[in-house]
């Protein structure tokens, strides 16, 4: 892992997430780029017509500046990029994380009533782009990443799609717990697990991987219960296209999660 990306809006909420990037990039040995998109439709006319986005000066100053104290204060390389975009800024923060290898991204979940039916600006820019992002809500300080647990249905999808998320738990020395919820137990499901489960260990080359699973109707609490019953470190989720009524209950997972959470959410794509 080389580039790391972490958007910003000057928030609170983003400068915790710059510290966790930072203190990633550290650990890690990446290069950490800032990123403030602004958006045309904040500018005087006179500026658009013009074609001289004036208005964002003062913020490549202001993100310049910060860039420098990164730098200063963790001893990576940080660099810092002010966009002026007319598109949605969800749309532009996905395209532009195709650059990277991660992207790292402050969450305050669901703000009003829009975000808690829609998703949080944060969840949009993980189901859009095609790069891992780390979620931080308002509030997670730093600490080493230890321990991920990676909530994934591998009976359901009779697969585990275990690359990235191994990949970043070696990155970080981390060990890895792969649970997954069901909703009552059979023999002959269980021995399809096992089955899956052995083949995994087979392949993988982490060596400290463990399997746990919870019986329970209710898998975004169940989740959410087991990350901080075991004080995780880390929650990973994998988001699959699936049909359309298979989508929008998987989705709704890491929606819910990525919005009421207040630890570190992992989320790729298969």
């Amino acid at each position: 892992m080389k580039k790391i990306l972490c958007p910003t809006d000057f928030s609170e909420t983003a400068n915790q997430a710059i510290g966790f990037a930072a203190n990633v990039c550290k650990k890690v040995g990446a290069e950490l780029t800032l990123l403030n998109i602004q958006s045309v439709f904040s500018l005087p006319p006179v500026e658009v017509i013009k074609g001289k986005f004036l208005a964002t000066e003062p913020i490549n100053g202001r993100l310049e500046e910060q860039s420098y104290q990164v730098m200063k204060m963790f001893k990576i390389t940080c660099l810092s990029e002010v966009e002026p975009s007319n598109k949605k800024l969800t749309d532009i923060i996905a395209q532009h994380s195709k650059d990277f290898d991660l992207m790292i991204m402050g969450t305050n979940g669901a703000d009003d009533n829009y975000e808690f039916f829609f998703g949080s600006r944060s969840y949009q820019v993980a189901k859009d782009s095609s790069t891992p992002i780390l979620l931080i809500p308002n509030g997670c300080v730093f600490r080493d990443i230890s321990h991920i647990v990676f909530a994934f249905d591998y009976e359901h999808e009779n697969t585990l799609p275990m690359e990235q998320v191994t990949e970043w738990a070696k990155l970080l020395e981390a060990r890895i717990t792969v649970l997954q919820v069901k909703q009552h137990y059979t023999v002959e499901a269980e021995v399809n697990s096992k089955e899956i489960q052995r083949s995994i260990e087979q392949v993988t080359e982490l060596a400290n991987i463990q399997f746990d699973t919870i019986y329970s109707d209710n898998v975004i609490d169940s989740i959410n219960s087991y990350v901080l019953r075991n004080e995780i470190d880390s929650l990973a989720l994998c988001s699959i296209h699936h049909g359309i009524i298979e989508s929008i209950f998987h989705k709704s997972v890491i929606k819910a999660l990525s919005s009421t959470a207040n630890y570190p959410i992992f989320v790729f794509h298969k």
